[in-house]
Order: C-alpha cells, then structure tokens, then sequence
C-alpha cells in the first residue's frame, strides 16, 4: 500500500536522506520517496502505520514534521500529489546525448 505525506521542516538533500533513513528503519516500510520541493514522502507500506508512529521515528531524526497524508493506503488517491521525478544529467542536458562525455565519434570507430 501506498500514501503520500506532506512533511515541514526539510531545507537541503541532507535533510531528505535522514527523514528516508528514519522511515526506512520501520519494519513495515518497504520504500520512502523522498521529496524536498515539495517536502513529502511517498511511503509503500506492507500495512497501514499510524501518524503518531511515523511522526515519532520523524522526532528522533530531527525537526520534521507531518503536516497531512493524501490517499487511502490502498494505492494513490485522486488527491495525492505527483512527485516530480528527478531526471539524469544526460535527459537535462540534451547536448550529451550527441557527444556523451565530449566523444565526436562513435567508440572504436576512427
């Protein structure tokens, strides 16, 4: 099961990577996407956790907080945000996929 919440307190990467270590940490937490604009986490559960649990194991990595959850733990929910996902160098800079890492010319070919 999945359900997106909307989390405060996340201002640099650092900060996404402790709010997922934390979650990952519970047992019934299968993945943790992790987003710092805007600041959620997209949970896939083996079952439901209660807030109050999240919002602990939150506590004891630093200031975050849960500010609402979106979905009904069944899967996403019409009102769950989309997390936009972070593209590659190569899809963000598209003159790499004409010369990948400055080559002019195919590998092993002169």
């Amino acid at each position: 099961m999945k359900k997106y919440y909307e989390l405060t307190g996340m201002s640099c990467g650092g900060c996404v990577n402790s709010v997922k270590q934390a979650l990952m940490e519970l047992p019934d937490v299968t993945e943790a996407e992790v987003q710092l604009k805007p600041q959620g986490v997209l949970l896939t559960m083996n079952e439901s956790i209660d807030t109050k649990v999240l919002q602990a194991q939150l506590d004891k990595a630093g200031h975050y907080t849960i500010l609402n959850s979106h979905g009904d733990g069944n899967d996403f929910d019409d009102d769950t945000p989309v997390i936009e996902r972070n593209t590659s160098f190569s899809n963000s800079h598209p003159e790499r996929n004409a010369r990948p890492f400055g080559i002019d010319h195919e590998p092993g070919v002169k």
